[in-house]
């Protein structure tokens, strides 16, 4: 969770971080601009350290370093030279990672320009040696000081690079082996802590470690194979030494560098310095940085990726070819004119919206495209999945689609990729979601009258006149059950003992009858605004709806077989209760649509049959004959994997 710190926006932001993000904003102390340098030269300042004797299937990192200089502030640039073309998704990193599938000779070069604008270049070279691992440990990558730090395992596969199989002794069917004796260590560099609760067979997880100047730490990881044999492999990490964190600074947490999707954007210096960054402490002006509908009314896809700035280059682009490709109606350009900024970076989790500087938030999971890009994000766990432990009852959810899942499913530890179209359930719905936020805040219709010292200033104006306070004044919710449940799921305060003894039972009695479209909406007012709208676009446009159920507790198995409904919706968003609701956020949102023809189009809300499991209740369709789902399990090479179940207590947005 990144939170505010600073008394000048805790007043008013601090009542906003469950519902729409957190952070704050201000005017930093621009890095100067590097001043003219001739053409780079070959240059020995340069130091190469990781793995330089790589072999065949193995995960490579290169490691560029020059002393005294923090690779932090300096512009680094890697290109292949030659080799069998690789898929690099990090080549503005001091590190350089990637996996070598064939054998053969490769040669890369990297530009180095330092912060006082000296411009220096290396080459280093190597050619591939036998396969002899068939553990790899991912991704090797630099990390900013504080910052977070994940690595992964790949599923096990045999010497040719199979993936190994056994069979289910339950169903029968081949499924995944897995690792045994897994064990994470340090070898070398600053001592790092794991993060216990959270590291297991296939992830590691911590934070890095302080340091006085950049520095590589080591770290090794052994498991016995499914044939029996002890793997190994190690992977490298660069902890940059930072610049030091102004006490007045926003964050509370380290955040990772950002780099503009257009350097030469008009806006480039506000999005650099007054969005995502430790060095800002106020708010900018209107000026250095305002809302994209403030400068283009009907913005193209090129006017808003001169607001996006991201970690890796690569979201950038899988985000240019979702808004291109699949925002077929321009849904999501008319939105993203209520924001300022579009922020994808692998160390934001979960997504967000904030007030603060009128930018959205994204955690790139649902943005991957390629294996190699899905080994950048960070996977540490929603600060959120730890509260409410001691209810008695969990509220599963999904999207679906034709009785089925909307999307499929895709186990970290394989590598897998898929197209711009598999984004759709989790992009859009997420994007709806944000995006509610930012026009809930600053609406189509008022962004002629958006006036200020900053956006936060515009946002202290419209105070008490958003669409979540003009939801709450005509459509109130009405379970105090559920809004007080709200805050022990979304706020971590402590369940009193009569919650504690709430039933799945209890619990669909209170939710049930009300009229909010989810669990979540309890969270927060703003939460109830932008859980009504995506729950109803996500089934305008792309007809996928939203199952919402109550069940026994959380199942060790995590199996959709063991969660038994009290009951369950799917398009609770038509509920009786619920739609009007639905519809008058719809109006305020969206006014240039016809409501009553949309709302007159979407399906009518269904049951789920309570005593029935969620894995029972997915196919409504009433049909014997009709196949049982196939994407609640992905299958590979005749592997079947069964899918987890989502609970609402670990929702991907705030």
């Amino acid at each position: 969770m990144i939170t505010s710190k600073k008394l000048l926006l805790a007043t008013a932001v601090s009542a906003l971080l469950a519902g729409c993000g957190g952070g704050g904003s201000s005017t930093p102390t621009p890095t100067p601009s590097p001043a003219p340098a001739p053409s780079p030269t070959p240059s020995s300042a340069i130091k190469i350290d990781g793995d330089l004797t790589p072999a065949v299937g193995e995960s490579v990192a290169l490691i560029a370093t020059v002393e005294g200089e923090r690779s932090d502030l300096a512009n680094i640039v890697w290109t292949q030279v030659s080799g069998e073309p690789l898929n690099l998704v990090a080549t503005n990193s001091a590190v350089l990672a990637f996996d070598v599938k064939k054998a053969g000779d490769y040669e890369f070069k990297v530009d180095f320009t330092t912060v006082t604008g000296d411009k220096l270049s290396e080459t280093v070279n190597f050619t591939t040696t036998t396969k002899s691992n068939i553990l790899n440990a991912r991704r090797d990558f630099a990390s900013r000081e504080g910052n977070k730090v994940s690595f992964k395992l790949s599923a096990p596969v045999d010497s040719d690079g199979k993936i190994v199989t056994v069979t289910s002794p339950t169903s029968g069917k081949q499924i995944a082996a897995t690792f045994s004796n897994v064990k994470w260590s340090q070898v070398s560099g600053p001592t790092a802590t794991f993060d216990d609760k959270n590291t297991n067979d296939y992830l590691a997880i911590f934070k890095a470690p302080a340091v006085t100047a950049d520095t590589v730490a080591t770290f090794s990881v052994s498991a016995t194979h499914p044939d029996g044999s002890t793997v190994s492999d190690e992977v490298h990490l660069l902890v940059q030494d930072i610049k030091n964190i102004p006490s007045s600074s926003i964050y509370d947490s380290v955040v990772a560098k950002i780099f503009s999707a257009n350097a030469s954007a008009d806006k480039v210096d506000g999005l650099e310095n007054c969005i995502y960054s430790n060095y800002f402490a106020a708010p900018c002006s209107l000026g250095q940085i305002n809302l994209i509908g403030q400068d283009y009314p009907d913005p193209t896809v090129d006017n808003i990726m001169d607001r996006v700035i991201t970690s890796h280059p690569w979201m950038a682009e899988n985000f240019r070819k979702f808004l291109t490709e699949e925002d077929p109606h321009g849904d999501f350009k008319k939105l993203l004119r209520s924001v300022s900024a579009i922020v994808i970076s692998y160390d934001i989790r979960p997504s967000y919206y904030w007030v603060a500087t009128g930018a959205i938030h994204l955690d790139p999971q649902d943005l991957w495209l390629t294996p190699e890009q899905r080994d950048v994000i960070d996977v540490a766990p929603d600060y959120r999945s730890s509260f409410g432990q001691e209810l008695q009852y969990v509220m599963p959810w999904r999207y679906v689609k034709d009785n089925d899942y909307a999307s499929s499913y895709y186990p970290r530890e394989y590598r897998l990729s898929r197209s711009v179209s598999d984004l759709v359930p989790d992009l859009g719905s997420l994007l709806y979601h944000e995006l509610a936020h930012a026009n809930d805040t600053f609406p189509s219709s008022t962004l002629d009258s958006v006036t200020g010292t900053s956006i936060y200033n515009a946002f202290q104006q419209r105070r008490g006149n958003t669409i979540s306070d003009k939801l709450t004044d005509a459509h109130p919710k009405a379970s105090t059950e559920m809004m007080a449940l709200g805050q022990v799921n979304y706020h971590g305060k402590a369940p009193n003992d009569a919650q504690k003894a709430y039933t799945p039972d209890d619990i669909a009695g209170f939710f049930s009858g009300d009229n909010a479209p989810t669990q979540y909406a309890y969270s927060s007012e703003a939460e109830d605004v932008a859980t009504l709208f995506d729950a109803a676009m996500m089934s305008a446009r792309y007809g996928i709806q939203r199952d919402e159920a109550v069940s026994s507790p959380r199942h060790a198995t995590d199996s959709s077989l063991s969660y038994v409904l009290s009951w369950g919706q799917r398009g609770r968003v038509t509920d009786p209760a619920v739609m009007p609701r639905s519809k008058f956020v719809f109006d305020l949102i969206f006014p240039e649509l016809n409501s009553d023809e949309i709302y007159a189009a979407l399906p009518a809300v269904k049951p789920l049959k309570a005593g029935l499991s969620w894995f029972d209740v997915l196919d409504l369709s009433g049909s014997d004959a009709s196949p049982r789902p196939q994407r609640a399990v992905r299958v590979l090479d005749e592997i079947q994997v069964e899918r987890p179940v989502e609970l609402d207590l670990t929702r991907r947005y705030k």
